[in-house]
């Protein structure tokens, strides 16, 4: 299935801006090709597109894929779809929303990396939408969400159906302040055996040509670690950002990366770096994809 939507989202793209905009549909995203050098090397198709529609009244709807595909056959894939209600209190998405702790995310992907950044989420964040890609089909759950001025919040409830009966609890507040980003999320996994709890808190300042960013979490399973993430990027030109990361983990390896993006008009991408793990090999990653 995920071989066949990319392209068929990648098909829309070529559309006039107008058939996107025009009646309250909306759709974006990215397709990304990588090739990925630590201990093995290996190759990774990495997507993440969106469908929206908003009728200007009470209904509309959300439907979204965001798809890791290795090429040792490993597939992390999330599939969302929702219907949306537009209210006074706020837009509720029913059915398979995709999670707020995603949608409203702050800090940018760790690394050029699209499969770094994957796994390095179980200790950042979103878990949800991490523990969703073990789930073979849709993840139902209804999710809440209203803007007030600069702030905005709101909850949401997921519900793994592969069997494992997992319930999953999330949370978040953003509070935009002229250029910078407070925010703050919470997610709780109610499952069979150890629960887990993820709280983030932190903050994104984006400058005309420059970028920074930090955020502090704690996990909390069967014992709780704490880490820190710093972000900084800088726009040598319009074409051109570098870019550094810093996951500094408690009792753990922490993880250092520098990386490079070049970006055409077009939308076409070429983006390369490497991560250091501390007592561990490095990571080199060099990628080419599209965004629209």
């Amino acid at each position: 299935m995920t071989r066949l939507l990319i392209p068929a989202f990648l098909a829309l793209s070529t559309l006039p801006a107008a058939a996107q905009d025009g009646n309250g549909l909306t759709f974006g995203g990215e397709v990304k090709l990588e090739y990925v050098d630590a201990i093995s090397s290996l190759w990774a198709l990495d997507g993440d597109v969106a469908l929206s529609w908003r009728s200007g009244g009470l209904l509309g709807f959300d439907a979204s894929l965001d798809s890791t595909y290795l090429d040792d056959g490993e597939d992390f894939t999330n599939i969302w779809a929702a219907l949306v209600l537009s209210t006074g209190v706020g837009d509720f998405a029913v059915a398979a929303p995709r999670p707020l702790v995603d949608t409203l995310g702050v800090m940018p992907k760790f690394s050029s990396s699209r499969l770094v950044d994957l796994e390095t989420s179980f200790l950042r964040g979103p878990i949800t939408t991490l523990a969703s890609a073990q789930d073979n089909g849709l993840t139902p759950g209804v999710t809440w969400s209203q803007a007030q001025g600069n702030l905005t919040f709101g909850a949401g409830y997921h519900h793994l159906n592969d069997g494992n009966n997992v319930d999953i609890l999330e949370g978040v507040m953003r509070y935009q302040a002229g250029t910078t980003t407070f925010f703050i999320t919470g997610e709780f996994a109610d499952t069979e055996g150890t629960n887990l709890t993820l709280l983030q808190i932190g903050a994104f300042h984006d400058a005309d040509r420059f970028d920074l960013g930090a955020a502090f979490a704690q996990l909390d399973a069967s014992d709780t670690r704490h880490s820190l993430r710093l972000y900084g990027s800088f726009d040598v030109m319009s074409s051109l950002t570098l870019r550094g990361d810093a996951l500094l983990n408690q009792d753990a390896s922490d993880l250092y990366s520098l990386s490079a993006t070049y970006s055409m008009d077009s939308g076409m991408f070429v983006e390369g770096g490497g991560t250091k793990v501390t007592g561990g090999n490095e990571i080199y990653d060099i990628g080419v994809g599209f965004k629209f």
